[in-house]
């Protein structure tokens, strides 16, 4: 048994049944696309969401994902239940990077992130969208990214891409807070080329190829360093940093343009507040003035 809890017969089946799960599916959603059974979403327009992946894959995944719907339609599930499984599946997907079960690990990464798109599509068929389940869902998402960057923190510790996954980690809350705060603005879009799913996407396609590349370059030493995956931080970081900056200056851009919020008028000043201001700087007159 080696480091990553896969035996020398194992890594290869594994790699192989991942390659084979996803292409074969693709080379046939690229046959319905040819033949006009498909069609792909459209496009969307600047500071709306650029990403790595285009509508291409988009519209595979979701395809893809057809089955997976129809299912949970079916069930009992409400997606705030999902939301939370989604939770369990990402603290379950940071011990395995942790701990060194990097083919685990891309499979459970893949899981989750297919379920953080059931629970969206649950609510929208149901007709069960409010904003409590968006506020529950974007926290998810956030903690859920801390999770599966903090255990490539854990496994990489002492080397120098523990660092980088902490970069990662740093840069992926600072894009998705840019959005957040730019549409408590006003300022909609999520400009920038890694998204939250480009992101996991490509740490599970570096993960599942770790363990087979891993072994047969490093052997099965105590800690391999599974530079394919170490490789993807890397990626992730320099696209993250240049993601993050993206969305801050556009978002700057599109704020200069509009005028600045007026100062509330006197009447519209809360008396508590009133209050509160004149015992902080100690000065009656203020407050009666204010009164």
């Amino acid at each position: 048994m080696s480091a990553g809890g896969q035996t020398p017969a194992g890594d290869l089946p594994y790699l192989l049944g991942f390659v084979a799960f996803f292409t074969v599916p693709f080379i046939v959603y690229l046959a319905r696309v040819w033949l006009g059974m498909s069609a792909l979403p459209p496009g969307k327009p600047k500071g709306a969401g650029h990403r790595l992946f285009g509508p291409l894959f988009i519209g595979y995944y979701y395809w893809l994902m057809g089955p997976v719907f129809r299912l949970a339609l079916r069930s009992r599930l409400r997606p705030n239940h999902v939301t939370v499984l989604t939770l369990v599946v990402a603290a379950t997907t940071a011990v395995a990077i942790a701990s060194g079960h990097f083919a685990l690990g891309s499979a459970l990464l893949i899981v989750g992130g297919s379920l953080d798109i059931v629970d969206g599509q649950l609510a929208r068929a149901r007709q069960m969208a409010t904003s409590r389940g968006a506020f529950l869902d974007s926290t998810v998402d956030r903690i859920c990214d801390g999770l599966v960057f903090s255990g490539c923190v854990v496994y990489y510790a002492g080397t120098p891409i523990m660092f980088v996954s902490l970069a990662v980690l740093v840069l992926s809350f600072t894009t998705s807070y840019a959005r957040s705060r730019a549409e408590t603005l006003g300022v909609v879009g999520s400009e920038g080329l890694m998204q939250r799913a480009d992101r996991l996407t490509v740490l599970g396609i570096a993960l599942a190829f770790s363990s087979f590349i891993g072994h047969s370059v490093e052997g099965f030493v105590p800690h391999p360093l599974y530079a394919v995956t170490a490789g993807s931080l890397c990626l992730l970081a320099v696209l993250s940093g240049v993601t993050a900056v993206t969305r801050i200056l556009w978002t700057l851009d599109q704020l200069a343009t509009r005028p600045p919020p007026s100062a509330p008028a006197l009447h519209e000043v809360r008396p508590a507040n009133v209050a509160r201001v004149a015992s902080n700087t100690n000065g009656r007159a203020l407050f009666r003035a204010e009164r």
